[in-house]
């Protein structure tokens, strides 16, 4: 982690995650303000909906990609993503104000390609950076989780700062960002990469041997359910909760909270902070890591996500103005938030462990990593707008403890497995 040459990378990361952070909010803000003063009817679902498009595509692409990666190499793929994502933010400020739904559905198309183009590719690039060296893996996938989560919480919080500004301009500045984004990826240095030219029959092989490893196999629920987590809680879903008003669910204090004069700005700081704490954790994380075994960190960090589920029953149940009961929910949440942010950094390393038994096919070891998170952003967002439409927030609090129980059966199934092999 300490030698210079990946700065670059994880500087691009940084930045390309705020202009994802506050896209979200700027767009979660845009489309609560068309629902309320254009009389067009945006709902939950449908916002869960873009979402699901752009996932949709990543996850169809990133797989193809990152094989495409292994045999041309990494960096025409490394800034040629970025670029996409100018194009798909900069479109959205020519959104139509009447039937606007088939256009941003279009245009997270366009992001989906930009995702697939990038993240198999950049966590290919880190896993070669590190071969051979599990100490400062561990470090590098940290650092890339912290740079990740800290783009996005500084994102979140300037998404509503620059929707209180700039409305629907705020686009072209975050379009600017991925220009700056492309750039980075450009300064990255080669690393060393076993490229393989080889008969595509004999690559097929090998990839259906890579999809059918059990260590990789029983992880794929567990994975799948957390990134849903993700899109549950880090996209546009939320801030359009907090910031619509819903008269249909008066006994939940969070619902609508944040809808007045102001709301946009409560909104960023408040995810901001939230992001920001969790960015700070993944720095812990960071140099301790190798002192817990990976497995254990993720059967931690699901009893974090059962604490922080109840935590924000609580809140949302305390009632107008009962600051005694906030302040007595709010230790119980953070402490779950710091348990449960040990997942990412330690999955990161385990599957970039397993892509050393196939070093030639790392671009489609992190290929699947996007797969994964696609599915598991499909399913947080599509059924994170039912559920949210049918019970209001409790509803993505219910779906996060149901999400999790899956988790938690598929981590113990394969710590069992692993205690299993070891002992023979």
């Amino acid at each position: 982690m300490y030698r210079r040459s990946v700065a670059p990378l994880l500087i691009a990361t940084a930045i390309q995650r705020v202009s994802s952070g506050a896209g979200t909010v700027v767009l979660g803000l845009f489309l609560a303000q068309l629902s309320v003063h254009t009389g067009h009817i945006i709902t939950s679902l449908q916002v869960g909906l873009l979402s699901v498009a752009f996932y949709i595509t990543e996850l169809s692409l990133a797989t193809l990609m990152g094989s495409l990666s292994d045999r041309l190499g990494r960096r025409l793929f490394m800034v040629v993503g970025p670029l996409f994502g100018v194009v798909q933010v900069g479109l959205l400020l020519f959104t139509p104000i009447q039937n606007p739904l088939p256009y941003l559905l279009s245009l997270q198309v366009i992001a989906g390609i930009s995702g697939a183009m990038t993240t198999p590719v950049v966590l290919g690039y880190l896993a070669d950076y590190t071969a051979l060296n599990p100490v400062l893996r561990m470090r590098v996938m940290s650092f890339y989780e912290l740079v990740t989560s800290g783009g996005i919480a500084v994102g979140v919080v300037m998404g509503g700062i620059l929707w209180g500004y700039l409305h629907r301009f705020a686009f072209v500045l975050l379009a600017s960002l991925y220009l700056l984004v492309a750039l980075c990826m450009a300064l990255a240095p080669v690393v060393n990469q076993l490229v393989d030219h080889g008969d595509i029959r004999i690559v097929a092989a090998r990839y259906w041997r890579i999809v059918r490893t059990p260590r990789l196999f029983i992880f794929i629920p567990a994975w799948v359910c957390i990134n849903a987590l993700v899109g549950i809680w880090l996209s546009a879903q939320l801030p359009f909760v907090l910031s619509r008003p819903a008269p249909q669910f008066p006994h939940q204090t969070l619902m609508g909270s944040m809808s007045g004069v102001g709301g946009a700005h409560q909104v960023s700081f408040i995810l901001g902070g939230y992001v920001s704490f969790f960015a700070l954790c993944l720095l812990f994380w960071a140099f301790f890591l190798n002192r817990i075994p990976r497995l254990r960190l993720m059967l931690i960090s699901v009893t974090g996500i059962y604490l922080a589920s109840v935590a924000l029953f609580g809140i949302n149940h305390r009632g107008s103005g009962n600051d005694a009961l906030l302040w007595f929910w709010l230790p119980v949440l953070t402490l779950g938030v710091f348990a449960e942010t040990s997942f990412a950094p330690a999955a990161l390393a385990y599957l970039a462990d397993i892509s050393e038994e196939s070093a030639k096919d790392r671009g489609l070891m992190m290929g699947l990593y996007s797969i994964f998170l696609g599915l598991g952003q499909i399913l947080g967002n599509g059924l994170g707008g039912l559920f949210a439409r049918s019970f209001g927030f409790d509803g993505m609090v219910y779906l996060t403890a149901i999400l999790a129980s899956v988790a938690l059966l598929s981590l113990l199934w394969l710590f069992e497995r692993e205690k299993h092999l070891l002992a023979h």
